[in-house]
Formats: C-alpha cells, sequence, structure tokens
C-alpha cells in the first residue's frame, strides 16, 4: 500500500455523539499530512442540530489530539447527497466514512441516507457500525477475495498497524455437506488456501489467515468474532442492486456480530484491460538477466527505450520498483513475477511485459524461476487502481496451457494477440 497524504471526508449525523467516528478516522490518516474533513449536513428536510459548531469543533480536536490535522464544516445544501459529493471533490478526499445508526432490516437499509451516498457516489466508501466501540483487541477480516473484500484487508491492516493489534483474515470455504474427511472439500479447501495466500502476497501482506469448511459463510465468522474484535467486511458485490443490499452477507455479520463492524466498498472498479497496458512496443521476447536486480534494470529501460517514462525519470522509476522489491519478492509462483512501483502524478497505469526463456531467480515463495516479467507504474494517489490488473495477470498466468503458449510466442505481436485471445474467453 503506498503511504500517501490521505484525505477523509467524516459525514457527521450528530456531532456530539460521534466521537468513536472521529477516532476511527484518526486511524485511517494517521500518516504524515493526512487530513480529515468533519461535515455536518444541513439541508430543508435536516436543519442544524442545536450547538453543532461547537461539538464539530470539539471533535475536530480529538482528531488534533491524535496527531491528525481535521476541519470543522456544516454545510448548506438541498440534499445530502448533493452536499457530500460536491464537498468531496471540493476538498479532494480519497474516502467517505460514515457511520450506521439504524437497524439492519430491508426498509431501513433501502431508506437510508448512507445507502443513497453509496449507491450515488464514486469513491471509497466505509460505514462503521458502532456497537459500543471503546477500541479493539484484534482486527478480524473476513473476505470473499472480491474487490471490496480486498480493499477491505487493506483498511484492516492500516488500523491494525496504527493501533498495534493483531489482525487475523477468515476465508469461509462454502459447502453444503461439509462431511469430514471429503476428499472433495479437501481439494476445495487447499485451492481456497491457496487462492487466499496469492491475493495477499499481491497486496504485499502476510497476516495470519484461516480457511474454514462450513455449511454457511456467517456463522463460523460470528462464532468467532470476539467482543473487543472489530470486525471489517468488503461490502456485497450486489451492492447496488435495489433488492439485494439488506440481507445480504456483510448485512448480516454486522447485524449479528457481538462486536462494531466496518463495513468497506471500494469505488467502481478500473477498467484497465492488459491489452491496453502491454503492447508491442513495450515488451521484449528474449531477455537474459543475470537476477533479479538485472531483469528490473532491463524492464525499465524498456519503457524508457519506448518513451513511456521521460528519460530524466529513470532513476526515480528503478528507486521506486527496487525498494517495492526489497520489501518482499513480486514473484506469484507459475515462473512469473510483477514488479511494480507506484508513481506521484502518474496519469494511469504503464507496463512492460518481458520473457526470460532461460529464467531468473526472484526470490520468491516457491522454488520456479521466473520467465514471465510484468512490470508496472501504478499512480500514487490511486495505489488501489493497481489490485484488479494484478488479480488480472495473476489469473491469465495460472494455466500451463498459457504459459507455454506465451513462451512460444515469436513476435511481440503475437503475444498482443494472444492476451486479447485470453481476455476474451474470461469476459
Amino acid at each position: 500500500m503506498s503511504r500517501s497524504a490521505v484525505r477523509i471526508l467524516v459525514a457527521i449525523e450528530n456531532p456530539a455523539a460521534e466521537d468513536s467516528l472521529v477516532r476511527l478516522a484518526a486511524s485511517l490518516a494517521n500518516e504524515p499530512w493526512g487530513e480529515l474533513h468533519l461535515t455536518h449536513v444541513v439541508t430543508p428536510d435536516e436543519p442544524a442540530l442545536p450547538d453543532a459548531q461547537q461539538q464539530l469543533e470539539r471533535a475536530a480536536q480529538i482528531a488534533v489530539d491524535l496527531g491528525v490535522g481535521a476541519i470543522a464544516h456544516i454545510v448548506h445544501g438541498p440534499s445530502v447527497t448533493q452536499v457530500i459529493g460536491e464537498a468531496l471533490e471540493r476538498w479532494n478526499c480519497d474516502i467517505l466514512l460514515m457511520g450506521w445508526y439504524g437497524d439492519v432490516d430491508r426498509d431501513t437499509v433501502l431508506s437510508a441516507n448512507n445507502r443513497a451516498l453509496t449507491k450515488a457516489l464514486d469513491v471509497d466508501t466505509l460505514i462503521f457500525k458502532d456497537k459500543g466501540f471503546d477500541g479493539a483487541k484484534r482486527i478480524m477480516v473476513p473476505t470473499g477475495g472480491g474487490p471490496h473484500s480486498l480493499m477491505g484487508i487493506e483498511i484492516a491492516n492500516r488500523i491494525s498497524e496504527s493501533w498495534n493489534v493483531d489482525m487475523q483474515v477468515v476465508r469461509v470455504a462454502r459447502d453444503p455437506a461439509c462431511r469430514d474427511g471429503d476428499p472433495l472439500l479437501e481439494r476445495y479447501c487447499q485451492q481456497v488456501s491457496d487462492d487466499l495466500q496469492l491475493q495477499l502476497r499481491l497486496l504485499d501482506l502476510n497476516p495470519p489467515f484461516e480457511v474454514i469448511p462450513a455449511q454457511d459463510v456467517v456463522t463460523p465468522i460470528i462464532e468467532r468474532a470476539r467482543v473487543d474484535d472489530l470486525v471489517v467486511v468488503g461490502a456485497a458485490n450486489d451492492w447496488r442492486e435495489e433488492g439485494f443490499l439488506a440481507g445480504s452477507i456483510p448485512d448480516e455479520i454486522a447485524y449479528r456480530s457481538p462486536c462494531s463492524v466496518l463495513t468497506v466498498r471500494s469505488r467502481a472498479p478500473s477498467t484497465y484491460r492488459l491489452s491496453s497496458i502491454f503492447w508491442e512496443h513495450t515488451i521484449r521476447l528474449d531477455l537474459h538477466p543475470r537476477d533479479k536486480w538485472e531483469a528490473i534494470d532491463q524492464m525499465v529501460e524498456i519503457l524508457v527505450e519506448e518513451k513511456q517514462v521521460p528519460s530524466s525519470q529513470k532513476a526515480n522509476v528503478l528507486e521506486a520498483a527496487r525498494s517495492r522489491e526489497c520489501k518482499s519478492s513480486t514473484s506469484i509462483g507459475r515462473e512469473t513475477a510483477i514488479p511494480h512501483a507506484p508513481m506521484p502524478n502518474l496519469p494511469g497505469i504503464i507496463g512492460a511485459l518481458g520473457i526470460c526463456p532461460e529464467g531468473v531467480e526472484f526470490d520468491g515463495v516457491s522454488e520456479d524461476v521466473v520467465h514471465y516479467i510484468f512490470l508496472l507504474l501504478t499512480p500514487q494517489q490511486n495505489y488501489r487502481s493497481y489490485i484488479p490488473v494484478l488479480g488480472q495477470i495473476a489469473q491469465m498466468m495460472h494455466t500451463d496451457e498459457t504459459r507455454s503458449a506465451f513462451l512460444h510466442c515469436q513476435t511481440p505481436a503475437e503475444l498482443t494477440a494472444l492476451i486479447k485471445k485470453r481476455e476474451a474467453a474470461a469476459a
């Protein structure tokens, strides 16, 4: 996760009663130059509360005392959704954080301002269900592997680091029969475990995790949740659908959990396709690096040669890519490595693809030498945009057939055609 200034808009419904929400926001923005915008909205249907400005300033002081800059705003407008949308843009906020104080039932969920905001605004959104929150001794993260779950793991890791508490990732392998000793179930659990390990590796994280075979998803999570936990769960992928929001798995977890719950919804996924990132001029089929450091140098040189990176920025790109590689190997197994570097002020993702016929050691978890190197430069200000791309690469390179076909391509055009063919098959 790239470390850049985080600006969070905290929607405050009742400034006198949302101190826990402010403390949570401060823990997410506690890096250098992090900033909170505590915002109380006044509309014709929702007049200002007594002493709202004074209470907002008191809440802002809580964040300041925790080392985070905070600005109090009372904003007037025709609707909460319009005011918050304009405020997000005006203050250039990365995240919207708000509390959930109603019941978790269909009518309440579907009529809530929170739902209208989440549906209307294309921004990373966190909704906090406070059940007497007073800090947490552990962050528990149920995950299903989708984009909202991946962001949930990142958010949970940031909170875990800020609070210096343990983080536990949980993935349920659902099976209607769930019979002990069933070889198919054991195989399924191993596949789920491998998939989760790969996702954590792509995020450059290594928390403890547990794969649980169970007949339903919610019950084993609730059984493992403790009163002094904070549960961080990704929103359902059908979050925008009218009939399915209420009663989804995250809703059930929020309703049944004995502890406070933070639901995470990532902004709309990027539309990046691999064929739009790796094109003929940025592909090399015959690289022979001596080690992974020389491989990274050669990959960056490809982008400089093809004028995708200004020569004046070459040293900065090399430093960023090498620094990321020093943290942990970007090898993901399957003879594939994805070195990547977050760069400031980059408008989009830039990539190069290199084939190493003899292979090169990348010091990864598996003992395979790497034959396929995908270098990605990603926007530092939108660090999460590269995660779906990493997932696409990992999925494409999973089969022996695809890797063999890559290795036998004789021209870059053949390789780009193969990528497009695999994309079409996966669509």
